[in-house]
């Protein structure tokens, strides 16, 4: 995805040592040097010792060269990889509540099926729905119930593996 400045986003994944106060100095980097981070993930790998940090950003090569570089001289950090968005599975994960009625409960379940979304709760006045997909497709669901009125929006950062 780029823009009309020339910079597009790109997504970094860094391997780093599970210790405490990892991410605070992986996102230093990035708040001390102004680069914007559009979304971040972390999690405990496979291997307990490490974490996965999947950070986009937005920029051209030249800042992510930088960054990449920059990363990869912090103690804890084992690996940085730019990852290419052709040969990886991009994902996000959108938890929504929706305010819901007799008369708009059948178009809510409509579009949940259309998107083939999960109903995770069902109450009187309101419904709660899971969808993980890429970005457009979380944009579009939303775009979609919002006359309806969406409560509340719980949605991941970008998640990404290659191939």
């Amino acid at each position: 995805m780029s823009n009309q400045t020339g910079e597009k986003e790109y997504i970094l994944s860094v391997l780093a040592r599970n210790n405490p106060g990892v991410l605070l100095r992986i996102s230093g980097l990035f708040s001390r040097r102004c680069y914007n981070i559009l979304s971040i993930v972390a999690a405990q790998t496979e291997n307990a010792e490490y974490s996965r940090i999947l950070i986009v950003v937005l920029g051209d090569d030249r800042i992510v060269r930088q960054v990449d570089k920059q990363l990869s001289k912090l103690e804890d950090v084992e690996d940085v990889s730019v990852l290419d968005r052709d040969r990886a599975v991009v994902r996000e994960h959108l938890l929504m509540k929706v305010e819901r009625t007799l008369q708009n409960s059948e178009k809510l379940v409509e579009i949940a099926n259309v998107f083939h979304a999960n109903i995770l709760n069902v109450e009187p006045d309101s419904m709660i729905l899971e969808l993980t997909g890429d970005a457009a497709s979380i944009n579009s669901f939303i775009e979609l119930y919002n006359p309806y009125h969406v409560v509340k929006i719980l949605r991941t950062g970008t998640m990404a593996m290659m191939k």
